[in-house]
């Protein structure tokens, strides 16, 4: 007896795993900002056909990861100056935000987190602001948002964090480790003491000293 459901043209999960395995190979700095993306070499890559690819590639699009351009296939996006300062004027705007919620609203099991969060970003020994310290530079401020107890903020900042992760060059913030380190101590003190002016004003140079640092790196 036939099946009466009727066939997808085309299979979704193997669109999703497309579009994980792309996306895996740009967080593994393997695609970089600018590149075109060549079909065939994905194909070779990944062990999949054409099709998913790029069913796999337009979901990155509508991400804002990759862009189309007519006639000419899919790029890895690059990131304007322009881009760049207003990304961290957002930024800035849902950190602050963020400390709002967290200082109101965590409970001393949150605290704890925020402070394993802050030993492994020091802890970790690699003298470059590499893919691994940006996840844990990244944690340690997820776990902040998090501490606000506001779910749907909280999938909001992820989802801005995890376009930066895949579009800025954050190799630029090398010489800021140090400073990020110290900075991040400040914030946990101040949230642990309640102390919001000081957490906030720290959050915010902090995030202008980075906004600084990329800004200058994509004009030279």
């Amino acid at each position: 007896m036939t099946d009466p459901t009727p066939k997808s043209k085309y299979d979704g999960s193997k669109h999703l795993a497309a579009y994980k395995a792309i996306k895996r190979l740009i967080a593994d700095h393997k695609l970089v900002p600018g590149q075109k993306l060549i079909y065939r070499d994905l194909e070779e890559s990944l062990g999949m056909s054409k099709t998913p690819i790029i069913n796999g590639l337009m979901m990155l699009e509508q991400e804002g990861i990759v862009v189309c351009k007519q006639n000419r296939g899919f790029f890895m996006k690059e990131v304007s100056v322009e881009e760049a300062e207003q990304i961290y004027d957002l930024r800035e705007k849902l950190e602050a935000i963020s400390i709002d919620y967290a200082v109101a609203n965590y409970e001393q099991q949150d605290l704890e987190i925020l402070e394993e969060k802050l030993h492994l970003y020091e802890d970790y020994q690699v003298p470059v602001y590499d893919r691994k310290r940006l996840q844990y530079d990244t944690d340690f401020h997820m776990q902040i948002a998090s501490m606000g107890k506001n779910a749907f903020f909280t999938a909001m900042i992820r989802q801005f964090y995890e376009n930066i992760y895949f579009t800025l060059n954050v190799v630029y913030l090398t010489p800021n480790i140090d400073n990020f380190k110290r900075d991040h101590d400040v914030i946990f003190q101040a949230v642990k003491e309640k102390d919001l002016d000081r957490a906030k004003n720290t959050l915010k140079a902090h995030t202008l000293a980075a906004r600084e640092f990329l800004v200058a790196a994509l004009r030279a």
